[in-house]
């Protein structure tokens, strides 16, 4: 499997790399935040744009991704928007959408940027493929806030968003129970078998939070965790995450 070294950062190999979320309302709010996390030990850093106060205007966005992207020359720093569609803050249609990440794809400050393939569909290709030509990685995602789907529905998912030539494919779902978290993980192992690229999956909710710990047992090369205030159901504290994650490193090898 081709492995992502995004500035010294090998994701696809080893353990599960740490993803903190910033949800500041001012680019302010996000540095600071950011400096945090980084001190805390996150691996990578996730802006939600889509709580940006001016989350509607591309200058805006730009700018604030250019500063953060210079605040953090040695952390990679993930750019999404996440609509409202996908459990995100952001109202809007597949042309505004894909016109506000293509503002933080041109702003050279995001090192990834996620594409929600739910929204722009056949289109996300054309925005992958702008992100690579501007030197940025991609994300192609998809998020069941409601529930958890049959497996075969996720591994085909899974599929297609490989098919959108996305770097790395992430599914999120929501868990009910122990079965639907354990049929995530299930997918998502049977899914490493027949993609060519790392994946990043997990199961939203109390129920879920096993599959943010255990990703390097199924495939999983992301795991996203909170520094304060948690952007998705079920995320695990910063240092709890660390911690969980280096015991089961240390087990398996």
């Amino acid at each position: 499997m081709p492995l992502l070294n995004i500035k010294g950062l090998c994701i696809g190999s080893g353990r599960p790399k740490t993803v903190v979320p910033l949800m500041g309302a001012t680019c302010n709010d996000v540095l600071e935040g950011a400096r945090r996390a980084v001190e805390a030990g996150a691996d990578c850093i996730e802006w939600r744009a889509d709580f940006l106060d001016e989350s509607h205007d591309p200058h805006a966005l730009s700018d604030a991704c250019q500063a953060l992207g210079n605040a953090l020359p040695h952390t990679p720093l993930l750019a999404t928007l996440r609509t409202t569609t996908q459990g995100g803050n952001l109202a809007a249609d597949a042309d505004e959408y894909a016109a506000l990440l293509s503002a933080v794809i041109t702003s050279g400050g995001a090192d990834m940027v996620d594409v929600e393939i739910t929204i722009i569909g056949r289109s996300s290709r054309e925005l992958v493929q702008y992100a690579h030509r501007q030197g940025v990685y991609a994300i192609a995602s998809c998020h069941d806030c409601d529930r958890t789907p049959p497996a075969g529905w996720m591994q085909r998912q899974l599929l297609a968003l490989a098919d959108s030539g996305a770097d790395i494919c992430k599914l999120a779902v929501m868990a009910r129970d122990f079965d639907d978290a354990s049929r995530l993980m299930q997918a998502s192992f049977q899914a490493t078998t027949m993609l060519n690229k790392p994946i990043a999956t997990m199961a939203m909710g109390e129920a879920g939070t096993i599959t943010r710990l255990m990703g390097e047992s199924f495939g999983s090369a992301l795991t996203f965790c909170s520094l304060d205030a948690p952007s998705a159901p079920g995320q695990v504290e910063l240092s709890r995450t660390i911690a969980a994650l280096d015991a089961l490193h240390a087990a398996l090898k």
